[in-house]
């Protein structure tokens, strides 16, 4: 009967590291990628990207003017 016994406990500690082990969150879970987040920030970043884009052609167009009027100025 000692042996049953010992082969009940070590069965239940077994099955206690079983539960234990599948409790936390499965691997599908942990490396589940969120699908919307990269096409969010690509959005976000072609956003930023076109108000760059206008930002560098206004600084483009009054550095010219600015050079242009530099030009036309008489001399002092």
């Amino acid at each position: 009967m000692s042996s049953s016994n010992g082969h009940d406990s070590s069965m239940q500690a077994l099955l206690a590291a079983l539960e234990a082990a599948t409790s936390g969150p499965s691997p599908a879970d942990r490396f589940n990628i969120d699908r919307e987040g990269p096409a969010k920030r690509a959005v976000k970043l072609k956003a930023l990207q076109q108000r760059f884009q206008k930002l560098n052609e206004y600084c483009d167009e009054a550095a010219a003017e600015i050079r242009a009027s530099l030009e036309r100025a008489p001399p002092r």
